[in-house]
């Protein structure tokens, strides 16, 4: 038996050594390594944060409920804030520090009409609503607390109710309220005295008196005010107040002639309005002939705005009524006729033959006088100054009126001084203008001259000393 034995061959590989890492192991360790660093960081900046916020809004209610318990253990009397109503001892606002957390604090105090209460004093409530907030985090947001303060409040009561002129209640109209007749003087304005969603406001533990004003307003609404002083009674019945505001208008006044053309734009006309609650403003026609006459209240049939164009200006005096719905812009016409000065020239008679011709010749001239529209500002706002003297050389002197302006009419052409002085104001006069300035024809006038060829503006700006 022959038997083949046959070799078997193995093929041996080598294998890499158990001993280390390679390089893309530990490239991936450290990115797994660094990554998980960055989250725990995250983690630990997270919560510190969380503990910031919480421990300042433990400061913050920790504060408020210090503030209700002082406040609750205060006289009835006593709970009110200095500037509002009631009248109390607490200051509206205050700035300080706890546990190095600068905060503010906010305080008011409003009176609440208990519904079910048939005594002669509406009110036997005050609520109180405390804000605390931390300065130098206003992403927190305020805390706010509020308490009921039982008592009673005796005097007078007013009773005020706010509408449009469709008899529509309007709310959040804030009230003021003022009597300059009593010492010491009532003058409450406080931001809480505002009508509620029926448009009423009853205030009631007034010191009885005749002499009350009662003053409403709200943003985008014409304002209106009590023309009459009220009488505030003790006990009942309450003083009922009713005023009407409505949302602002627009007014535009167009100068035409007889045909119905517009006049020529140029020189610009000065017009004066007049109107419901003392309303008195000055206004220049502009390129379209139109005096515009913006963000102003409604008028009535029996009491207009009266429209008038101001003389001295090459043209008749003319004026015109104006009712103004609310909500509205109105463009309506002004019929305005130019003077004329007749001068009528000797007739002169000429015979040819057995012809006769007599002609006669009349020339109208236009006058020439000017006027001059001043509006003082105090320097670096939009205030307009009342009641500052202004005067024209060798034309007179005049006060500004409640909208900071006046004008002059009738000027004949020429150059002028114009002197503009106000109490604890600087001045601005020629030859020097001291701390003051005017802006005349665009241009910036220094040393208080003005020349009239025309219907003049200059706007006066004026520095508080």
């Amino acid at each position: 038996m022959i038997v083949h034995n046959r070799g078997i061959q193995e093929t041996r590989f080598s294998r890499p050594s158990q001993g280390g890492f390679t390089l893309v192991e530990t490239l991936v360790a450290g990115v797994v390594l660094v990554v998980g660093l960055i989250m725990i960081a995250q983690f630990f900046a997270s919560a510190m944060a969380r503990t910031t916020t919480s421990d300042i809004r433990s400061v913050l209610s920790q504060v408020a409920n210090r503030e209700i318990e002082d406040v609750r253990a205060l006289p009835y009397n006593d709970v009110g804030t200095t500037d509002g109503w009631p009248k109390g001892i607490l200051s509206p606002t205050a700035t300080r520090t706890e546990d190095r957390v600068t905060i503010s604090i906010t305080r008011e105090v409003v009176f609440v009409t208990d519904e079910s209460y048939s005594g002669p004093y509406p009110a036997n409530y005050k609520r109180v609503t405390i804000s605390v907030s931390a300065v130098d985090h206003p992403a927190l947001g305020p805390v706010s607390l509020s308490t009921f303060v039982a008592g009673g409040a005796e005097g007078g009561t007013l009773d005020i109710t706010v509408t449009d002129t469709q008899g529509t209640p309007i709310p959040n109209v804030q009230i003021s309220v003022t009597n300059t007749h009593l010492v010491p003087h009532v003058n409450m304005t406080s931001s809480a005295l505002r009508t509620n969603a029926l448009g009423k406001l009853i205030i009631p533990g007034l010191k009885p008196d005749t002499e009350y004003e009662v003053a409403a307003s709200k943003s985008g609404y014409s304002s209106a005010f009590t023309e009459a002083p009220q009488v505030v009674n003790e006990g009942v019945p309450y003083t009922v107040v009713q005023l009407i505001i409505d949302r602002l208008s627009t007014m535009v006044i167009r100068l035409v002639d007889a045909e119905g053309t517009p006049i020529p734009a140029s020189p610009s006309l000065n017009m004066r309005v007049t109107g419901p609650y003392g309303y008195d403003e000055l206004q220049s026609t502009g390129s379209d002939s139109s005096a515009w006459f913006n963000n102003i209240g409604f008028s009535t049939e029996l009491n207009p705005y009266v429209a008038a164009l101001l003389p001295g200006q090459g043209y008749e005096p003319a004026s015109m009524n104006v009712i103004l719905p609310p909500n509205t812009t109105l463009y309506t016409d002004m019929i305005v006729d130019a003077p004329t000065t007749t001068t009528t020239t000797a007739a002169t008679t000429t015979t040819t033959g057995y012809t006769t011709t007599t002609g006669a010749w009349t020339t109208t001239t236009r006058q020439r006088t000017g006027s001059l529209l001043v509006t003082v500002y105090r320097q670096g706002s939009n205030d307009r100054l009342r009641d500052v003297r202004v005067t024209l050389s060798g034309i007179g002197t005049q006060n500004t009126n409640s909208w900071g302006q006046t004008s002059f009419n009738n000027i004949p052409y020429g150059t002028y001084t114009i002197s503009v002085r106000g109490s604890y104001y600087d001045y601005y006069e020629y030859p020097s203008s001291g701390y003051g300035y005017a802006v005349i024809d665009g241009y910036t006038v220094q040393d208080g001259t003005v020349v009239i060829n025309g219907n003049k503006t200059a706007t006066v700006y004026l520095r508080r000393r």
